[in-house]
């Protein structure tokens, strides 16, 4: 049994770093600069495109923050209730905002091929919430909420510290 248990740690420790190493030859072959991505070029995210204007395709007015949850495409439980706290958070406190398409909320799956450069963008090494101040990604104003994951087992102050990041971002604190 211990010789059973022993053999499927290291394939799983194996199989990890073979994913690892893919990664990183991934994105260091992958351009990340928007410049250099092709200004024709569409970015895929999992709710919707996004033009090479980088305005989301059923804009309803310029989004003054998109609140993006990144994930891969193998998902846990607490990157599952992370992304549902968040989103719960961002459409009911901001429903009139996310209405008019001031306030945009957006999964991203960065595994997919077309979503790699996020990774970079935002220095990702997990399931992430990152919100972007004005044209979608082609803002520099971003704030990665870090904090998320000490707050998952805390329903109330995980969902009061994403209305609090947003409600900053609006005002444009920095």
């Amino acid at each position: 049994m211990k010789s059973a248990v022993t053999i499927i740690l290291l394939i799983f420790v194996a199989g990890s770093v073979a994913y690892l190493v893919v990664s990183e030859a991934r994105s260091k072959t992958a351009p990340t600069d928007p410049a250099t991505r092709g200004a024709d070029q569409s970015q895929s995210v999992a709710s919707g495109s996004l033009r090479a204007t980088n305005k989301p395709a059923n804009e309803k007015q310029s989004p003054v923050l998109v609140a993006y949850y990144f994930h891969g495409t193998l998902r846990c439980p607490t990157c599952l209730k992370m992304e549902q706290y968040a989103r719960e958070a961002i459409e009911e406190t901001f429903a009139s905002d996310v209405q008019s398409g001031r306030v945009q909320w957006q999964a991203v799956n960065y595994d997919e091929s077309a979503n790699e450069h996020f990774v970079k963008d935002y220095g990702l090494v997990a399931s992430s919430l990152v919100i972007v101040s004005g044209e979608a990604v082609a803002s520099d104003v971003w704030r990665r909420l870090d904090r998320v994951w000490d707050l998952n087992g805390d329903e109330q102050a995980f969902k009061n510290y994403v209305i609090d990041e947003v409600k900053n971002m609006l005002r444009g604190d920095k």
